[in-house]
């Protein structure tokens, strides 16, 4: 039986290094992995200008930041030894989606990247990390 990894990423340097680490494990376990990025629908300010001034649709701007993801991450992946990967990209709740695709791949582990939230907001607001070690219906690693 393959074992199914997914990565959430969102193209920060935790999340470059969450893909290391489960293309590590993918590679030595011969898992398949899986890739996905989510856009959780907020814009920023700047997205909207260079949209404005590229003469696109914001939703378009968002699909290429989420190409560009993607990309990077299948880079690092590669770099890690692992020819093949899956890739995905979703919109909605990051972590109500990474469960949601876990459950539907029949995924036996999670990667995820810390973010550098301080400890008052993360327990104010909780993390997407903290969401998916808590309702994640298999191993979840957080990778700082």
């Amino acid at each position: 039986m393959t074992k199914k990894i997914l990565v959430a990423v969102d193209g920060s340097p935790a999340s470059d290094r969450a893909v290391a680490f489960a293309a590590n494990c993918a590679a030595a376990d011969n898992a398949e992995l899986l890739i996905v990025t989510i856009s959780d629908g907020l814009v920023s300010e700047s997205l909207r200008s260079m949209a404005r001034a590229e003469r696109a649709t914001v939703q378009q701007m968002l699909d290429l930041e989420a190409t560009a993801i993607l990309a990077e991450a299948r880079r690092i992946a590669s770099q890690c030894g692992l020819v093949h990967a899956k890739t995905r990209s979703e919109n909605g709740d990051p972590a109500a989606v990474i469960l949601d695709v876990a459950l539907a791949e029949g995924v036996d582990f999670i990667v995820v990247g810390k973010r550098g939230r301080g400890r008052l907001e993360g327990l104010l607001l909780g993390s997407v990390s903290q969401k998916i070690a808590s309702l994640a219906p298999c191993a979840v690693a957080i990778i700082p």
